[in-house]
């Protein structure tokens, strides 16, 4: 005799047979795939950190060659580095709040290109001290030319502290504005 059941059981067997087997060889695919995908992943990582050309000139300075009247150049050289702009709330006597927007040139004579790097290496200590010393201010301190002047020759001392082994000879502003 045929038994309906047992037939019945040899199709789920199937059944269940064909999914371990499609089940078996998903996670193949999934442990070939998967590797393949992060070896990939990781080349195309390792091109792009590697492969970028780096700018070692910074666009933030400018060198002047000092030359002679026979047009050869010596061994001076003046070198003048932008910092970024500079934004602070000046100090106020009243509730009208006054906004300094401040954009400094330092100029540095007789250093190289090494010494150029030391002196970006100072560039956030340098934006500390100048913020810490403006937000101190009172705009009526700054609105004058001798404001102007003193605020020059404290930050050219302060900035000559902290670059000690760098020598800046002269702030000069590029803009200076106050906001009201």
């Amino acid at each position: 005799m045929i038994d309906k059941n047992n037939d019945i059981d040899d199709e789920e067997d199937g059944e269940e047979e064909k999914n371990q087997t499609s089940k078996a060889s998903k996670k193949k695919m999934l442990l070939i795939i998967l590797p393949i995908l992060i070896i990939i992943g990781l080349v195309v990582s390792f091109y792009t950190v590697f492969n970028t050309k780096k700018d070692t000139t910074s666009q933030n300075y400018r060198i002047v060659e000092d030359a002679s009247e026979d047009n050869t150049p010596l061994t001076n050289s003046t070198i003048f580095y932008d910092l970024p702009e500079i934004d602070v709330l000046l100090n106020s006597k009243t509730n009208q709040q006054q906004r300094l927007k401040l954009q400094i040139n330092l100029e540095t004579q007789n250093i190289d290109a090494q010494k150029v790097h030391i002196l970006e290496a100072f560039i956030p200590r340098i934006n500390d001290l100048i913020i810490s010393h403006l937000i101190e201010l009172y705009p009526e301190e700054i609105q004058s030319s001798e404001g102007l002047y003193w605020l020059k020759e404290e930050l050219l001392h302060r900035i000559n502290l902290v670059t000690h082994p760098i020598l800046i000879s002269n702030i000069s502003f590029k803009s200076i504005e106050i906001q009201k």
